[in-house]
């Protein structure tokens, strides 16, 4: 039987994960030269339409059908395979189409957030590749073995909304892409706009609710506890970075602030 409230609410979740990535275009955007501007937020933007044409296509069988245990899952949900309206979600409380398109929205952002590190340095067709594959052969097979039942969930291993599947993998994926590249082409850059950083990071910080709370699948005592540490740690996070940069710059500023937002919402998210 559907629980109308868990699925309601997990469908503003992934609504509110799926705003993520236009707010990521913008603080990514903004932070960039004004020649860079759109080729950055191209590259969070196709990642709404390409992720989801590899995800229905086998992305969500290979993360979250078969392969207990192991490293990477089957295809026996490729196509959403055996997959109807009336599918539930292991939980028994929401159906099986809600807890993939959420999934879905995890997946989309997740390679959107390692172009930070691509700006003036990996141009759009290098960038595509390197999406596809990336997904394929890094994304998937951590999702698999940490929320698929896999290897790393067998050993004990847990991550509550993708510290690690997500933030982890995106991080060490921008600082070997880094290394590899080099350095960037105009070392001069400043960001073009901060009031549009401002914008994306409030709608990072807002889409986060989802992110975090959302991960719970239901709603519950832990879905308001991660509701509101989400914001806790946003907080503690932009008036420690805002301080700091206070103290050493001897005056307050206004891109540490948000950036001070990104990483308490970061930080916070595997034990939400």
């Amino acid at each position: 039987m559907i629980e109308t409230g868990s699925t309601g609410f997990m469908l503003l979740a992934a609504s509110l994960v799926m705003l993520m990535t236009p707010g990521l275009a913008m603080f990514y955007g903004g932070l960039a030269t004004k020649r860079n501007i759109l080729g950055i937020m191209i590259q969070s933007f196709v990642s709404l339409g390409w992720t989801t044409v590899l995800w229905v296509t086998f992305g969500y069988s290979l993360c979250f059908s078969g392969g207990d245990g192991g490293i990477i899952g089957n295809l026996d949900k490729a196509f959403l395979h055996g997959v109807s309206p009336s599918s539930m979600y292991t939980n028994g409380k929401i159906p099986e189409f809600v807890f993939i398109a959420y999934q879905m929205m995890f997946a989309i952002i997740t390679p959107a957030l390692i172009t930070g590190a691509f700006v003036n340095r990996v141009n759009f067709k290098a960038y595509f590749i390197f999406l596809t594959m990336w997904q394929i052969l890094v994304y998937y097979p951590f999702v698999h073995m940490i929320w698929g039942n896999g290897l790393l969930a067998h050993w004990g291993v847990l991550d509550f909304a993708g510290g690690i599947v997500v933030h982890a993998t995106a991080g060490f994926a921008a600082l070997a892409s880094v290394i590899y590249v080099g350095g960037r082409v105009d070392k001069n850059s400043t960001p073009n706009s901060i009031p549009l950083v401002a914008i994306g990071s409030g709608l990072l910080w807002f889409g986060w609710y989802g992110f975090n709370a959302g991960s719970e699948v239901a709603v519950d005592f832990v879905t308001s506890l991660a509701f509101l540490n989400t914001d806790v740690a946003a907080s503690f996070a932009t008036v420690t970075w805002l301080f700091l940069e206070w103290t050493h710059a001897k005056k307050p500023k206004f891109v540490g602030l948000l950036t001070g937002s990104i990483a308490g919402l970061a930080t916070i998210t595997p034990c939400a």
